[in-house]
């Protein structure tokens, strides 16, 4: 007796986490470029950085619930601790730092484990960010610095130029 097998066609679906990282991210950033353009334009930079202290982490971890992923803002250079590397994530993001092309772009990242994808965007220096970030009483102004002091004080985030690159975007996804 002869068997019979019947052919099944298993599409399995891949997901392009790279993109919808991309995606998640340039949300993020249009948002709190948003935000932070809002508030300079209503008390000035000194007025920002308050907003930014008490809403960048909670709107960032927001994010990432709609979207179902840990979504966080990481740097090597940290103004709020709770945005420092871990281990791990320093060796990543001197890996990207190294990575850096002539035309000053810099890599993404992917890292994938039995239960999870990790993917690094990096987070570039841009001209609003050097009100906060730049050169000390040279893109940065005295009122802002004594703001950043107060609200800050182990701030390391400041000296970076337009390119830089401040920091990562980590989006991990649940797998």
């Amino acid at each position: 007796m002869g068997a019979i097998f019947f052919g099944f066609s298993c599409q399995t679906k891949t997901i392009d986490y790279e993109n919808l990282a991309i995606a998640i991210t340039d949300e993020a950033k249009t948002n709190l470029v948003q935000k932070l353009t809002t508030a300079i334009a209503e008390g000035g930079t000194k007025q920002a950085i308050p907003f930014c202290k008490i809403n960048a982490v909670g709107f960032t971890n927001q994010l990432g619930k709609k979207h179902g992923v840990e979504l966080r803002r990481i740097t090597n250079k940290p103004r709020n601790p709770s945005n420092a590397l871990s281990k791990e994530e320093k060796d990543i993001f001197l890996e990207i730092e190294k990575l850096k092309t002539t035309a000053g772009v810099f890599p993404k990242k992917t890292i994938t484990s039995d239960t999870s994808v990790t993917v690094y965007i990096p987070v570039l220096v841009g001209g609003l960010c050097l009100q906060c970030h730049g050169e000390p009483n040279l893109d940065i102004k005295k009122e802002t610095l004594d703001v950043l002091e107060k609200e800050y004080p182990g701030d390391l985030a400041k000296g970076y130029r337009l390119g830089d690159l401040r920091g990562l975007f980590s989006v991990k996804f649940p797998k």
